[in-house]
């Protein structure tokens, strides 16, 4: 590699300088940007044929795809593929909405809805064009990668790229290659890990809140499969008995404001324990918190109800209004707080809830199993022991997935960055 190379000024924030061989140009001065479309109505089932010749692509289909898109869970009709945009192995389109910016290269037959945009008249390589658009780097000023983009055929079609000549093209794809698979890997080998510290962690907990932490302790037999057997002077009994409520939150959406220190929070701001407030949580006035204030205690369990069922939280007096994918559990004095909360995460309840789930498209943990949970426990300074010992056993694992979580997170960061160098060309190769 070198670097010994004259520069031109692009004056393009994401390209900056590039080789003064390369030219930079706006996409739809390439090529047409063009964006998808659907039959309509998308649901009338004289559009879709499961020997069609064509697959059907979702946002969805694309989301759950790396680079290449290989299959899709529906296929059109010859009618329903007539009224799409058909689009053959090869083609490279962009997603516009859901997830929005994410690049791929169809290896199938396919229709596209308007949900996508392609590109026509494209003559580049599409695997250099993926590299290009899965840094997100150039949708720079248009919004993150994700869900909060704005893009249209316009929007895209302003983007600049770097255009070397076809023989750097190829050189930069193959290299790429084969540095992305390395890196790949090693951030799978960390998952893995993580993978496995997070096993040991559930059983740690599987283990003290249903046989406790004296490994000499006489065992009876549960009665309940799931459960097994349990210590001889444990007692089981249902949530509902050892608490003073168990609800969720508002049925209706709050009045929104721009900016407050108040936020409406939903199951998926319960991680790890805590709440966790993102940059799309939505904000709510003093007013609004007051109207649908639920008088909490510190030490309120919170619980994610569809979606990701079982994420879980403990209240620490923050100021929120609570939405409905959320519940909430108040203990009493016969049960502590905490240990509750890690029953709640063992495998055994988790497997009573998934049994219990209603809901077609999302599963939905109702307020009835949850209050009619089975838990087993005994006295109360027995579960404080328990407790102590499950975060004290829990301490360095967390310690240790946490760290890990940090070396993906720089590695992810240093391939975005190795690939922006690269087909910038401000690394240029031999």
């Amino acid at each position: 590699m070198s670097k010994q190379i004259e520069y031109i000024d692009t004056g393009v924030n994401w390209l900056g300088k590039i080789p003064s061989t390369w030219e930079s140009k706006r996409i739809k001065m390439l090529t047409r940007v063009k964006r998808g479309a659907s039959p309509r109505p998308i649901d009338n089932p004289i559009y879709f044929d499961e020997d069609g010749e064509f697959a059907w692509v979702r946002i969805a289909d694309v989301t759950a795809s790396e680079r290449y898109l290989e299959n899709t869970t529906q296929r059109l009709s010859e009618l329903g593929s007539s009224l799409s945009v058909k689009r053959y192995p090869d083609d490279f389109f962009l997603s516009i909405a859901g997830t929005v910016g994410k690049p791929i290269i169809t290896k199938i037959k396919c229709c596209i809805h308007d949900g996508f945009v392609y590109f026509p008249d494209l003559k580049i390589n599409p695997e250099f064009l993926y590299y290009i658009f899965s840094t997100g780097l150039p949708y720079l000023g248009l919004g993150k990668l994700g869900t909060q983009l704005n893009l249209n055929t316009d929007t895209v079609g302003d983007i600049y790229i770097p255009i070397p000549d076809e023989n750097t093209i190829d050189k930069i794809v193959s290299f790429l290659d084969e540095k992305t698979v390395e890196i790949d890997n090693l951030i799978l080998k960390k998952k893995t890990l993580i993978d496995l510290l997070r096993e040991e962690r559930s059983a740690i907990i599987d283990k003290a809140v249903t046989k406790g932490i004296n490994d000499n302790v006489i065992l009876k037999y549960s009665e309940i499969e799931w459960l097994g057997d349990i210590p001889e002077h444990w007692k089981i009994s249902r949530l509902k008995y050892h608490t003073y409520r168990i609800g969720d939150g508002i049925h209706s959406t709050p009045k929104y404001t721009d900016s407050s220190e108040y936020y409406f929070v939903n199951g998926n701001n319960l991680d790890n324990g805590k709440i966790t407030i993102y940059s799309n949580t939505r904000c709510v006035d003093e007013d609004e918190l007051n109207n649908y204030e639920l008088n909490l205690k510190e030490g309120t369990i919170f619980i994610s109800l569809n979606g990701t069922i079982g994420n879980l939280a403990i209240y620490n007096g923050e100021k929120i209004v609570l939405g409905k994918s959320a519940a909430y559990i108040e203990c009493q004095a016969t049960i502590n707080n905490k240990y509750v909360f890690y029953f709640l995460q063992s495998n055994f309840i988790k497997k009573y809830f998934e049994n219990s789930l209603n809901g077609t498209t999302i599963g939905n943990l109702s307020l009835f199993t949850l209050r009619n949970s089975t838990i087993c426990f005994p006295e109360v300074p027995e579960q404080i022991e328990i407790v102590k010992f499950i975060e004290n056993q829990l301490s360095d694992i967390d310690k240790i997935i946490s760290r890990v979580e940090t070396e993906i997170d720089l590695i992810i960061e240093y391939r975005t960055s190795l690939i922006n160098e690269v087909v910038t060309g401000k690394i240029t190769l031999n």
